[in-house]
């Protein structure tokens, strides 16, 4: 009597549990995947969740979801959310992005920080995703490495193995190649190849230089010890890696990404047409400058302030320890 007692006890939990993660009638669930975990990453799902829950007076429950930088485990990630008929599903990141459009047809999608076209979201049938699109040229990133330095000759690209990455590499060799300077790169394929990896960056190198990649953003501060023994410096494309040590990025308030997702998702929710909402390009650039990363790499803020204020662009100094 007192196992089947237990048993019962046992039943009731887990079926209490149950109930507590269905979704409510009046609930509205929305779930977001991370390709990665990373600073970036968690500015952009704040920014989302904070102003959503400002612009949408329903109750909603968010759940975020982290790939792990496993392509499989996202499949999974995204079959889950569209068997569970989520009301909305935001993928970060174009890898995310494009998998959730090849899944999904039936349920809304906000993709955030993405390249997807207006002209190419317009083919899908049916069309059912809005865009925040945050891709910085590699022309423009080049022109701005080129200013800050224009004596450099020899800059060092890390990337990962990542699809959308290799057209991004090929343009920056091409940027780089049109003022002077040669850009030789190096794929990392898993995290834990970082640090011997980069131990191979030729005696020539000037400085290093990541692009909008996660798997590379995730182990920054492993690049920013190196960059700091070698006295070289870090310039990356986001926010966040120059909040883990990187010297200086040209980038865009990745919070503000997630800002521009919650509007349009709130737009959604409150009945208007997702295609018929414009792609929303997030054009102000800002130079983010670490003090401390700069001053370990012997590098100085002068030429980085110069450069900004020729080419227009707004400076801001990170709040890190790093």
């Amino acid at each position: 009597m007192k196992k089947l007692t237990q048993l019962l006890i046992t039943l009731l939990c887990v079926a209490a549990l149950a109930s507590c993660d269905q979704k409510k009638p009046s609930e509205i669930t929305i779930g977001i995947i991370e390709p990665l975990e990373h600073t970036a990453m968690n500015e952009i799902v704040a920014g989302f969740s904070d102003t959503l829950k400002q612009l949408y007076h329903q109750p909603v429950r968010i759940k975020v979801e982290n790939a792990q930088s496993d392509a499989n485990l996202q499949r999974a990630i995204i079959q889950k959310m569209h068997d569970a008929n989520y009301d909305m599903i935001i993928p970060i990141g174009v890898g995310a992005s494009q998998m959730s459009l090849a899944m999904v047809r039936d349920q809304p999608i906000v993709s955030l920080a993405s390249d997807l076209s207006d002209s190419t979201r317009q083919q899908l049938h049916p069309c059912n995703v809005a865009v925040v699109h945050d891709e910085i040229s590699a022309k423009q990133l080049i022109a701005f490495v080129h200013a800050v330095y224009p004596q450099l000759t020899h800059l060092m690209l890390i990337h990962s193995a990542a699809d959308k990455v290799f057209p991004e590499v090929t343009e920056t060799i091409a940027a780089g190649k049109a003022v002077g300077i040669t850009v030789d790169h190096l794929m990392v394929a898993t995290l834990p190849e970082l640090y011997n990896s980069a131990q191979s960056i030729p005696a020539q190198t000037q400085a290093i230089l990541v692009l909008k990649d996660s798997l590379i953003v995730s182990g920054i501060s492993t690049l920013a010890k190196l960059a700091a023994d070698r006295h070289l410096p870090l310039i990356t494309s986001d926010q966040g890696s120059v909040q883990d040590g990187a010297a200086f990025s040209l980038g865009v308030h990745e919070r503000q990404i997630g800002v521009e997702g919650a509007k349009l998702a709130a737009a959604v929710l409150n009945g208007q047409s997702i295609c018929n909402l414009p792609v929303v390009n997030m054009e102000k650039l800002t130079v983010f400058v670490n003090p401390n990363a700069l001053q370990k790499d012997s590098q100085t803020l002068a030429p980085i302030q110069t450069a900004a204020d020729q080419m227009h662009y707004t400076i801001e100094m990170t709040k890190t320890g790093v």
